[in-house]
């Protein structure tokens, strides 16, 4: 980041706060150049108006600042289906604000996606604070963002929701500089400016990533015997741990982060915000609670703390109906009451009903002797026959498989047993590579399944976490489609459904594969010589300019496709593209992923080690799938050989596609290939090796003698569980035409006219 310029945002309704957005920017801009005063990253300072009235008049600059004007925000708007951006405002304040925000929100996105961005300080009242926040809130955590507010001494939780924004109370009202304001707006810019060249120097001088797997986990008073000891050894084994207080807005903030990636497993200990949602109490979660840990499909350990109860202010604010139940006074702010065996098989179904939607590996660990502190003999929630028709319920209700168990302890939920338990499981299921561990070799650490525990130590393989760092250039709606687009390939894997993918060279190859079922298509520029009646390596010839082939094929295939996720075949060896522009350039429009062809993978001999040699080798192409992965996109490259499996690998590819080289049968295949046979070892190896980096990834099989549905049957059946699919080009399109038009004629001319 040394001498890059980056840009701060100064936000604000500049038709009524002018004197006091430029007075914040002052404060901002003085103290960001005594704060670093030896760094070498420069810091822009730029006032952005967000004005919303209907009749505002026209603010073009402001002295001394760079300016951002309405007009410009508002161009920043972008409709749900792409309309016109709008000219003016709508005259409805409520719509007008609404509308603004979006913008800023908008406009915000394009700088961080810019890499720009340094931090966004705002001012305002009730009205500023709520057009302002929505769009700060969008920034992704660690970006400073700071609002001097009038509401930032009441309920702040509609402003700040789960990210990491500040809110500065303004004392008195955001009107005119006064000496108070001037106080609190010269302390809020200092403190930001201080939050921005803090981030900035802590980028220049430390790595980027700590290399630990960060785990999730929920506590609550009453667990937190259980939550520390497994803090404790989590640490001890090299993980990083994020403990949320399970307060209703504790389990939004940890799901929050693990969409923005920041956490890649999951301890939810303490379930109890499922008891206020469903009892009414005042710590709730909503209903999509698990939803965000399943869908990204990270191992889930999930036990049942402090679901014994319900949580109410004061004592005197817990409703009539449930004074006469055990209530437990926690302090003068907090009251509990003792669920009961009819509430808890409802806890039951409501966690079953969203675990068994997982495709993902989930352990559910229940602790027979006490679900809290206050659930134990002697202790006000002890009832064992409340408990128990929650673990029986739970047991029934939950459908288990390899991936999905539900193991039984006989423990407290807080003794260090269950604790070693809790997080043997973990280490179980979860995908990173860290020292097994050992707990104590006694008989308390198993479940009562009848299982038998052989001693053995699973071994564990390396992968690199999922992380927003491995995600620096992705838009938030490509991540999460790309993640979406995995879970359902996942899932059909799971099913024993092979993942067949296609090329299309043509709007009715693309439109009838994806009537056939199809899971993915690609366009390739051999495509275009293929279904012109040209043999598929033109593709890889001087013939045309092979990224620019794509580009016009994509206005023929892209409209006439539905809901199948389309990928560009990119040259990545183009050197008259820059790759990252080009890439932006497919995501624009609307393209999911990519694969790399045309590739030189296909070249051998002299040839190929002379493009090595030259600086237009394979490397090239791992790099495109690198920076691909970067912006979230869906990334299926081709390997010919281990050793390019696992680079391909370790750039992040989601799918490896095990290239056996050109596709053999019809009327201008190939004759020259690898046996059926050979292919399966050469597969099995490719799979091997890519697996070795990351376990999960998926593998398919291509090319050569792989030429038909028999063939790639017999390849899947012989590779050892490793390889789920096939991805068809010729076989897909060229074959079956030259078939059915061969055998349509023929019958045509078998016509006899006598």
């Amino acid at each position: 980041m040394k001498g890059e310029t980056y840009r701060v945002f100064c936000v604000g309704t500049a038709d009524t706060k002018l004197d006091e957005l430029r007075f914040l920017a002052g404060s901002v801009r003085s103290n960001i150049g005594a704060f670093s005063k030896n760094s070498s990253s420069k810091v822009e300072v730029v006032i952005v108006d967000v004005s919303a009235g209907a009749d505002q008049k026209q603010i073009d600059n402001v002295a001394d600042f760079a300016f951002v004007t309405r007009e410009e925000v508002l161009s920043c708007y972008i409709g749900s289906n792409q309309e016109e951006k709008p000219v003016k405002l709508p005259d409805d304040r409520g719509e007008a604000v609404g509308v603004m925000s979006k913008c800023l929100e908008n406009f915000l996105r394009q700088a961080f996606e810019d890499n720009s961005l340094a931090g966004a300080i705002g001012l305002g009242g009730s009205g500023g604070t709520s057009l302002i926040s929505s769009a700060f809130r969008s920034l992704p955590i660690g970006i400073p963002k700071v609002i001097v507010s009038t509401v930032a001494s009441g309920q702040t939780e509609p402003y700040v929701g789960t990210s990491d924004l500040v809110l500065i109370p303004s004392l008195v009202d955001v009107c005119g500089i006064n000496s108070v304001s001037r106080v609190v707006f010269s302390n809020a810019g200092a403190s930001f400016a201080g939050m921005v060249v803090g981030r900035l120097e802590l980028f220049r001088s430390s790595p980027s990533d700590n290399g630990k797997c960060t785990v999730g986990i929920t506590m609550f008073g009453v667990t937190t015997p259980c939550v520390n000891a497994v803090q404790e050894i989590l640490t001890r084994e090299g993980y990083e741990t994020l403990v949320f207080h399970a307060t209703g807005v504790g389990g939004r903030a940890m799901e929050s982060l693990v969409k923005e990636g920041f956490i890649q497993g999951v301890m939810d200990i303490t379930t109890t915000e499922v008891a206020d949602h469903l009892v009414g109490g005042v710590m709730a979660c909503d209903s999509s609670r698990f939803d965000i840990t399943i869908e990204k499909g990270i191992p889930l350990v999930l036990s049942v703390g402090a679901l014994d109860m319900v949580n109410f202010g004061g004592k005197d604010t817990i409703p009539s109906h449930f004074q006469t139940r055990k209530i437990h006074v926690h302090n003068e702010q907090v009251s509990l009451i003792r669920t009961t065996a009819e509430e808890n098989k409802k806890f039951a179904r409501f966690i079953a009903d969203k675990l068994n939607k997982s495709t993902s590996k989930v352990r559910v660990c229940i602790p027979e002797k006490g679900l809290s502190a206050l659930d134990a003999p002697g202790k006000p929630f002890c009832d064992p026959e409340a408990t128990g028709a929650l673990i029986n319920e739970l047991q029934g209700l939950i459908q288990t498989n390899d991936d999905r168990q539900v193991n039984i302890y006989s423990h407290h939920i807080n003794d260090p047993e269950f604790a070693e338990a809790l997080v043997a499981s973990f280490l179980e299921i979860c995908p990173k590579t860290y020292a097994q561990i050992k707990p104590s070799e006694t008989t308390s650490t198993k479940p009562s399944t009848g299982e038998h525990d052989d001693g053995h130590v699973r071994s564990r393989l390396e992968r690199i976490p999922y992380s927003p760092k491995e995600f620096p250039n992705a838009k938030p709606e490509t991540l999460e489609r790309t993640q979406a687009i995995l879970g359902r390939l996942r899932d059909q894997i799971e099913k024993g459904i092979p993942i067949i993918g296609g090329g299309a060279g043509t709007g009715i190859s693309a439109k009838f594969e994806e009537a056939g079922g199809i899971d993915l298509i690609v366009i390739y520029n051999s495509g275009r010589f293929r279904m012109a009646g040209r043999g598929s390596l033109a593709g890889l010839l001087p013939f045309a300019d092979a990224n620019a082939v794509v580009l016009e094929m994509a206005n023929e295939v892209l409209p006439v496709v539905k809901a199948v996720p389309v990928l560009a075949g990119v040259c990545a060896t183009d050197p008259f593209r820059r790759m990252d522009y080009f890439l932006k350039q497919l995501e624009s429009i609307g393209f999911v992923g990519v694969q790399n062809f045309p590739t030189v993978g296909l070249f051998d001999g002299n040839f190929r080690q002379n493009l090595e040699e030259t600086g237009m080798g394979y490397g090239l192409e791992v790099k495109m799938i690198s920076e691909a992965h970067k912006m979230g996109l869906l990334t299926t490259p081709y390997a010919f050989n281990p050793k390019e499996g696992e680079e391909m690998a370790k750039a992040g590819a989601d799918i490896i596609v095990a290239h056996m080289g050109l596709t053999t049968s019809g009327n201008i295949g190939a004759k020259t290939a690898v046996s059926v046979e050979e292919s399966v070892v050469r597969v099995q190896a490719i799979a091997d090796a890519a697996r070795r980096f990351n376990p999960d990834i998926i593998v398919l099989c291509h090319g050569g003698p792989i030429s038909g549905p028999e063939e790639a049957e017999f390849v899947l059946k012989r590779t050892q569980g490793c390889v789920h699919g096939f991805y068809g080009a010729s076989s897909m399109e060229r074959l079956p035409v030259e078939q059915a038009i061969t055998n349509t004629v023929q019958k045509y001319k078998s016509i006899s006219i006598k």
